[in-house]
């Protein structure tokens, strides 16, 4: 099956696009969600209920690293696992501070350029501070509004070698372990500290690393067949739903505070990854799953598109990224257009063809390579296919053997050793873990 229908699993060497495509999903709803104010936040997941777009973005997140790394640490190959991850790991944090510096340039450069100080709110500390603040920005501590989710990734990767070990004796070994971290940062307000300016990790990682985990575990099932389904669970599940969209939308507007009021009332705070948060995706999840709602998003012909943005989800995220920051600058000179409203929805629009047209580059250039690898690679094989006669070499060795073709059928010519060609099973393990990486 594919993540999100009811379904049997495809072969574990499949990709599973309906993973790439509610990553794709995830990935707009961010991108509407920070961009100015515009109407199209009104129909993104957190106005239907108290989890948003960061819960599906971060779980997913889990899903993938067991399917792309999981299984090789727990075939044996804990070492190349390992170094994979780490490799993932800083991948994330130098495109990090590429995106923390280039988003600094954008707002300093607009307020050098319409002389107005007001655009460095989110910069001063780096013009007042250039050397200090700028190391923190390399140690991760001092992150800028809109990039503050890849840090939390960040960490989650480092730490998951440690899931993993646990996950390798027992999955609820692995998630009791979780929630203890969660129950202790919730207790006692751990949290990661920012510098120069004083606070805290927008995203507490000792917090979200249980949705992460959770993750984990979902992607492990995902391989064996599938997450179970049960009958009751499903209506709990659904009552739940149905419960935070009727909260959060105010009953449909015939209730109108309640939404402030029941906040108030349960833990909803997005930093800590409040327990109703995390009921509500949880709950969301599991709808969604059962409910075949992938299988009928397949037919549409935004699948496909989805599927393609989510495949290349960290380049188009620091893209989403970047193209936020400057709706952001375009909003100061609003002023300048008449309908707003349109301005707004012209935003959106671009921002998302603009998405779309990365991932979109990314994969031509990707099936480029590809077709000249493999050009590469018929053209390394050819000459194992010309007849012997033909064959400029004095001597061919036979896999598995030591024997030369002259001592077998003696030619009155010798013929010069080629290399033998890479065996057909180290071939299979190595085409299997490119399909398992699926964490684009």
């Amino acid at each position: 099956m594919k993540f999100g229908d009811g379904e049997n699993m495809a072969a574990p060497t499949n990709r599973i696009d309906g993973i790439d495509f509610w990553r794709g999903v995830a990935l707009l709803m961010i991108f509407i969600d920070h961009v100015p104010e515009n109407i199209f936040q009104r129909v993104t997941q957190q106005n239907f209920g108290f989890s948003d777009a960061a819960e599906l973005f971060v779980f997913l997140s889990g899903v993938s690293v067991a399917l792309a790394y999981g299984t090789r640490f727990f075939n044996g190959e804990t070492v190349g696992a390992v170094r994979a991850l780490l490799r993932r790991a800083f991948t994330l944090y130098w495109v990090q501070i590429l995106i923390s510096l280039l988003i600094v340039g954008i707002f300093v450069g607009a307020a050098a350029l319409w002389h107005e100080d007001d655009l460095l709110e989110d910069a001063d500390t780096v013009v007042s501070s250039p050397l200090q603040t700028t190391v923190a920005i390399l140690a991760l501590l001092h992150q800028l509004e809109n990039a503050n989710i890849l840090p939390l990734y960040i960490v989650l990767l480092l730490v998951t070698p440690l899931l993993l070990a646990l996950a390798r004796r027992d999955d609820r070994l692995m998630l009791a372990a979780s929630a203890g971290i969660y129950l202790a940062a919730r207790a006692f307000s751990l949290n990661l500290s920012t510098w120069p300016v004083e606070g805290t990790w927008f995203f507490n990682p000792f917090a979200w690393q249980l949705i992460f985990a959770i993750g984990i575990v979902a992607g492990r099932r995902l391989r064996r067949g599938g997450i179970g389904y049960d009958a009751r669970l499903f209506a709990g599940c659904l009552a739940v739903v149905a419960i935070g969209a009727v909260v959060r939308t105010d009953a449909l507007g015939y209730a109108s505070g309640l939404w402030q009021h029941v906040h108030d009332v349960l833990d909803c705070g997005k930093t800590d990854l409040g327990v109703a948060r995390l009921v509500h995706f949880l709950a969301l999840a599991y709808v969604v799953y059962h409910s075949g709602l992938t299988g009928l998003m397949r037919r549409t012909r935004a699948f496909l598109p989805l599927c393609l943005i989510g495949r290349y989800g960290l380049p188009v995220f620091a893209t989403g990224t970047v193209l936020s920051a400057i709706g952001e600058l375009v909003e100061t000179r609003s002023e300048d257009f008449s309908h707003t409203l349109a301005f707004g929805a012209a935003i959106v629009f671009g921002g998302i063809l603009m998405h779309y047209l990365v991932a979109r580059g990314l994969a031509a250039w990707r099936d480029k390579s590809r077709a000249q690898q493999s050009m590469t690679n018929r053209a390394r094989a050819l000459p194992m296919a010309v007849p012997l006669f033909l064959r400029k070499s004095p001597s061919i060795l036979w896999s598995g053997t030591s024997r030369g073709v002259s001592d077998i059928w003696p030619f009155p010519k010798s013929y010069r050793r080629v290399a033998v060609v890479q065996s057909g099973r180290d071939r299979r393990d190595e085409d299997r873990h490119r399909s398992l990486d699926v964490s684009s």
